[in-house]
């Protein structure tokens, strides 16, 4: 078990997240028609790369080192942030001051994604699953929790890899029988999440 330090940017006891850096949109291919041939060619051998990527971590899973590398930035992370979260450790469940109960919950709750922008939720199929190979379309491989000092606050980390992509997930829900997750909009946790991911540490 892991105990971790993590901040919300205006006090340590706030449970909000703070996003360091604003989503930079995907670059659009550019090229003129003459050139069309071999951007396509470029393009259908990075999706080809991405997809035998992908593959191999559906077949590998999630390593006991990527583990340690997402806690130690978690470390500097919660170091910075000033809030102290704690690492589920494949044993003992972690609950949040909302009652929460990770993973377990995965099998007792409604998981719903929702986002900042919308109303609307979704029902997502999510699960406890570092081997990335049971039939769920969120792969949860690793879990941190802060509950913040304050009732029912806190801020849970679910990173989870969706479509072979990795997408750090949070949830701060505190009441409601249906769990409310979103990706988080901290981009410096969106980033180190990715990079650990794809191996580039």
């Amino acid at each position: 078990m892991v105990y971790l330090t993590v901040q919300s940017g205006k006090s340590s006891n706030s449970a909000s997240e703070v996003a360091t850096s604003k989503t930079v949109s995907k670059n659009k291919h550019k090229g003129s028609s003459t050139s069309s041939s071999s951007s396509s060619q470029s393009s259908s051998s990075k999706e080809s790369s991405s997809d035998d990527q992908s593959s191999k971590f559906a077949q590998s899973g999630w390593s006991s080192d990527q583990e340690a590398q997402l806690a130690s930035f978690m470390n500097r992370f919660g170091t910075k942030m000033k809030q102290k979260y704690k690492e589920y450790n494949g044993q003992e469940s972690i609950e949040t001051l909302a009652g929460e109960k990770y993973p377990d919950d995965f099998n007792n709750r409604t998981f719903k994604m929702c986002s900042d922008n919308s109303k609307k939720t979704e029902t997502i199929n999510i699960g406890w699953d570092p081997s990335l190979k049971k039939d769920y379309d969120y792969h949860v491989v690793s879990i941190f929790n802060c509950n913040v000092g304050n009732p029912e606050q806190h801020i849970t980390y679910l990173f989870s890899v969706h479509d072979g992509q990795p997408v750090a997930l949070v949830d701060q829900t505190t009441n409601g029988s249906d769990c409310m997750v979103k990706e988080t909009a901290n981009q410096e946790v969106r980033t180190a999440f990715a990079n650990i991911f794809e191996g580039n540490n």
